[in-house]
C-alpha cells in the first residue's frame, strides 16, 4: 500500500504532530525554538484550532514541547543522555557520573556454541545478555560473548548493577586494554523492540566490537542496541588516522577505544581530514535514522 493511503487514513492531528516531531528530531527545530503559532498551523494544514491543539498536546505529553507563558509553544530540552564512545569508561560509569540512576538486569548467562560471526573466543563461549535501565526506563540491551574461562568465573548476582569490565578485572585479573568498535543505525525488530520498550521498526544505535586484555588475548565480542531517543553518541576526535582508512566509531560496551596502531603509536594524519571523515560518518548515521523513521 502506498504512502498516499497511509496519509489518507492518518488522523489530521496525528499528521500535524508527525510533521513537527520529524522537524524536532531532524534538528530543524532545536531546544528553545518557538513552534509555528496555532493560527499558522491551522493555515498550513487547513484544519481547525482544536485539531492543532490536540496535536500540540500529543507532543507535550511526549516531552518534546512545552508551553512557555507569554511566548507560545517551544521545543523542550532534549532528554537524551550522552555517551562518549572513545572514553575507557562505559555507558554505566559515564551516566552515573552525570547523576543518572543506572541499573543492569541480567537476562541470560549460559555456555553455548558461538554463532558464526563470533570467531575469536573458542569452540564454546559464555553468552551474557543484559538490559540496562536509566532512571527506571530501558536504555540499552547488551549481548556479550566471553571465553568460557572468563564466563565461568562470573555469576548473575555479581553481574547485576555492575560494570562487566570492572568485574572481569577484579575476578580474573584480565583488564580490557584495547578494542575495535563500529556504530550502525538499525531498526528495532521483534522481540528486541519489546525488551527496549519501543515500537517495532523504531531507530536504534547499534554498537558492535571486540576487546582484548593487556596481553592481547580476546576478552569479548559484543553488540549493544541503544534507544536513539535516550542515548546519543559523542566522538572525541584525535589526529592520526592514516590516509585512506575508513573512519569507524570507536568505544565499547564498558571499554576503551583505540585509535593507535599495532605498536601503540598514534598514526600520522591530517586533523582536518579526520574531522571531515567524522562529519561524514555523523551525517550518514543521521540519514539512516531518518530513513528508518519514514512511514513504509
Amino acid at each position: 500500500m502506498g504512502r498516499g493511503a497511509h496519509v489518507a487514513r492518518t488522523p489530521l492531528h496525528a499528521r500535524i504532530s508527525e510533521d513537527l516531531r520529524g522537524r524536532i528530531h531532524d534538528r530543524e527545530l532545536s531546544p528553545g525554538d518557538l513552534l509555528p503559532s496555532e493560527s499558522a498551523l491551522q493555515e498550513q494544514f487547513s484544519v481547525s484550532r482544536s485539531v492543532v491543539r490536540q496535536a500540540l498536546a500529543t507532543l507535550e505529553a511526549e516531552g518534546l514541547v512545552r508551553r512557555a507563558k507569554g511566548r507560545g509553544t517551544v521545543v523542550a530540552p532534549r532528554g537524551e543522555l550522552h555517551r562518549n564512545v572513545a572514553l575507557s569508561s562505559g555507558l554505566m560509569a559515564q551516566l552515573q557520573q552525570r547523576g543518572a540512576r543506572t541499573t543492569t538486569e541480567v537476562l541470560r548467562l549460559e555456555q553455548t556454541e558461538p554463532p558464526q560471526h563470533v570467531t575469536s573466543l573458542g569452540e564454546r563461549v559464555t553468552v551474557l545478555e543484559r538490559l540496562r535501565r536509566v532512571d527506571g526506563e530501558p536504555a540499552a540491551f547488551i549481548r556479550t560473548y566471553l571465553p568460557v574461562a572468563i564466563g565461568s568465573a562470573l555469576d548473575r548476582a555479581a553481574l547485576t548493577d555492575t560494570s562487566l569490565h570492572q568485574l572481569v578485572g577484579e575476578v580474573t585479573g584480565r583488564r580490557v586494554a584495547d578494542g575495535r568498535r563500529t556504530i550502525l543505525a538499525v531498526a528495532a525488530a521483534p522481540p528486541l523492540h519489546a525488551v527496549l520498550g519501543v515500537a517495532a521498526g523504531a531507530p536504534l544505535l547499534l554498537l558492535e566490537g571486540t576487546s582484548v586484555d593487556q596481553d592481547g588475548r580476546p576478552v569479548e565480542e559484543f553488540s549493544t542496541w541503544h534507544r536513539s531517543d535516550r542515548i546519543a553518541f559523542d566522538l572525541t576526535l584525535r589526529p592520526g588516522a592514516p590516509r585512506g582508512v575508513p573512519v569507524e566509531a570507536v568505544g565499547g560496551a564498558d571499554s576503551p577505544a583505540s585509535s593507535r596502531g599495532p605498536a601503540g603509536d598514534a598514526a600520522p594524519g591530517d586533523p582536518d581530514e579526520r574531522l571531515d571523515r567524522a562529519i561524514a560518518l555523523a551525517e550518514e548515521t543521521l540519514a539512516e535514522l531518518r530513513a528508518l523513521r519514514r512511514p513504509r
